[in-house]
């Protein structure tokens, strides 16, 4: 699926010249400036050309120059313009190559005529100043040529407090050294357009970077791009390519290209506000739904799964996904259903019988029809599974809602061999009660390993998760969930009502991944689908939630059924680096949605806002003009 603007490789003419480097980029809301040096090895060798249409380009009126305090800068060793805006003047940095390069600041009200404020102290790399903002009444610069940094001036010349704040990432596109581009004020944050340049053997490639940064806090990360939004290619042979800079033109983004000593070339990239689609979570946040949604549906022939089949636990056994899976017929009562998949799609297997089905007294329902409570289309039984496999106790935990009909739902516990499952020997232990009596108790699921030598059970108590620690699974004292720590709503947004544990959480380096569901006060009839990274020794501590959710009930899946707009998450399986979600529609289907687990976990970090696919192309064809 194609995401994002098209690309467009623009002829440029009527450009003089320019060597050794096409230095620079500009522009005011009227024009296009680039700057170079021109082959006459005089000692003002600085040349403005000026186009209106960001390709066809004149002279200007004067060729432009940097002057200092008794001369002209001589900038036939110069490079890497950067020029910002601030007030009423523009401000440049460049860089002056010598035996030990420095950096120099120059002022203009014109883009063409330049005055020399002063040689910068204490930064030797590219650097760009953010235009129209300061910080605390400073100055803010992002600088680098290997890793980006953000440093603080009261007179662009001193830059204090120097942080890096963005570095190569290790199987992305950007595991080279960066270079600082072009910065841009926008009201999503400071948006910084950074250059990678990798060598390889048929030639040379560069690629384009965005990242997103706090206004107040310009060194917190907000969202950085997993895919370049620009990448060019160029054989060995053709000579040296670089980047020249980018610049917002009429509501466009241009990104300027040179080839040493040869050509110089324009990509549209289209509406500038598009560039913001290759950022992570900065578009509504999606899960990629399976296209073949619903996987698992009602079979009208089985009187016990015929009405719903949905709210699904799912597990890897190494082999194959399982599904155990919320089934209702023509009684209303919940039983649950297995079912078996190869890819963790397509469903190869289903057990013409319930695998588990109420057997106690607090699970049976009773009594008259008309006086019971509904708890999601059913009257009462063994709902809303969770399934978790714990290693060193060889066994697989199944956590569910147990409801009579008459008395409060609350959590229950069984459990089978590792051998009896995969045997399809569906010999449970008997189910024991695990939350209070006559308080309303949902969502428990249990974590696939001992932290600090203790279970860790999930819980919901509305409207909160709830956290215990526990020595043993053994409950026969009688002995309940107490709700040590817990993890509430947020204040406003869209999980503000209330919150619950989706599938057990998933151990990643980063720490638990969490699914969760919520629901908030200004539409609680929809049930919608968040994460959250959780502490790895106290994981009732968040260390990052999503602000959006990352799927909502906006399919006919999820609103045609028993209920519309919920989409209910139980299981959750990462599988060759593939993360599937697997929930209740509508409370009667069952769907996944899935994402690479690396790039969700990437904006989950970076961005709170997560979007869970976006693939920008990849351009790596340069088209060269004389």
């Amino acid at each position: 699926m194609k995401i994002g603007p098209t690309f467009r490789y623009l002829k440029m003419t009527n450009l003089p010249n320019f060597t050794p480097y096409d230095l620079g980029v500009a522009s005011d809301s009227k024009n296009i400036f680039i700057y170079g040096n021109l082959l006459n090895f005089s000692d003002n060798p600085l040349f403005t050309s000026v186009s209106l249409n960001a390709t066809t380009f004149k002279s200007a009126k004067h060729k432009g120059q940097i002057m200092g305090a008794t001369d002209y800068v001589n900038t036939s060793m110069s490079k890497d313009f950067r020029i910002s805006k601030i007030g009423k003047e523009y401000f440049l940095s460049y860089k002056l190559l010598s035996d030990k390069p420095n950096l120099e600041i120059a002022k203009s009200k014109d883009l063409l005529n330049w005055e020399k404020i002063g040689e910068i102290d204490n930064i030797s790399e590219t650097l760009s100043v953010v235009p129209e903002l300061k910080n605390n009444g400073r100055f803010i610069s992002y600088f680098g040529d290997r890793n980006i940094s953000v440093a603080y001036s009261d007179d662009l010349l001193s830059w204090k407090d120097p942080e890096s704040v963005l570095s190569p990432r290790s199987g992305y596109f950007d595991a080279y050294p960066l270079q600082i581009g072009n910065i841009f004020n926008t009201s999503e944050g400071i948006l910084i357009i950074y250059y990678v340049k990798e060598f390889f053997r048929e030639g040379l490639n560069y690629t384009v970077g965005i990242a997103l940064f706090d206004k107040d806090d310009p060194s917190r990360l907000i969202s950085r791009s997993t895919l370049p939004i620009c990448a060019q290619q160029l054989e060995a042979e053709k000579g040296e390519l670089y980047p020249i800079g980018a610049v917002e033109f009429k509501e466009d983004l241009f990104l300027y290209f040179g080839i040493r000593g040869k050509d110089i070339y324009a990509i549209s990239f289209g509406k500038f506000k598009d560039v913001f689609n290759g950022l992570p979570g900065r578009t509504k946040p999606r899960l990629e739904k399976h296209e073949r949604n619903p996987i698992i549906t009602p079979v009208m022939h089985h009187a016990w799964q015929s009405d719903a089949t949905f709210n699904p636990a799912a597990v890897h056994d190494g082999e194959k996904f399982h599904f155990i899976y919320r089934a209702m017929g023509p009684q209303n009562t919940s039983v649950l259903g297995h079912a078996e998949s190869e890819n963790g799609l397509d469903i190869n297997y289903r057990s013409d019988e319930p695998i588990y089905t109420p057997r106690k007294s607090f699970e049976t329902p009773g009594g008259s029809p008309n006086a019971w409570f509904m708890s999601g289309g059913g009257y009462g039984g063994c709902e809303d599974p969770r399934i978790t496999w714990v290693k060193e106790d060889e066994r697989f935990y199944l956590t569910y809602i147990a409801y009579n009909g008459a008395n409060a739902p609350r959590v229950a516990l069984s459990s089978i061999s590792e051998t009896d499952f995969k045997n399809k020997n569906w010999d449970w232990s008997s189910p024991r009660l695990i939350s209070k009596p006559h308080e309303v108790n949902k969502n428990a699921v249990l974590f696939p390993e001992k932290i600090g030598g203790k279970y860790v059970v999930m819980h919901r108590v509305f409207p909160n998760i709830l956290v215990d620690l526990l020595d043993d699974l053994d409950f026969n004292s009688p002995r309940y969930l107490k709700g040590e720590y817990k993890i509430p709503p947020t204040a406003e947004g869209w999980d503000s009502r209330k919150v619950g544990a989706g599938p057990p959480p998933i151990k990643t380096k980063d720490g638990w991944l969490l699914i969760y569901h919520a629901v908030d006060d200004k539409n609680d009839s929809q049930y919608k689908i968040g994460a959250m990274l959780l502490d790895l020794n106290e994981p009732w501590k968040v260390l990052h939630r999503t602000q959006q959710p990352i799927l909502e009930p906006d399919q006919w899946y999820e609103n045609n059924g028993f209920k519309a707009g919920v989409a209910y998450p139980c299981g959750a399986v990462l599988n060759n680096d593939r993360l599937y979600v697997y929930y209740g529609g509508a409370d009667k289907f069952t769907c996944v949605a899935s994402k690479n687990i690396d790039e969700f976990l990437l904006e989950l970090k970076t961005n709170h806002k997560v979007k869970l696919e976006n693939k920008m192309e990849k351009k790596t064809v340069i088209k060269h003009y004389a």
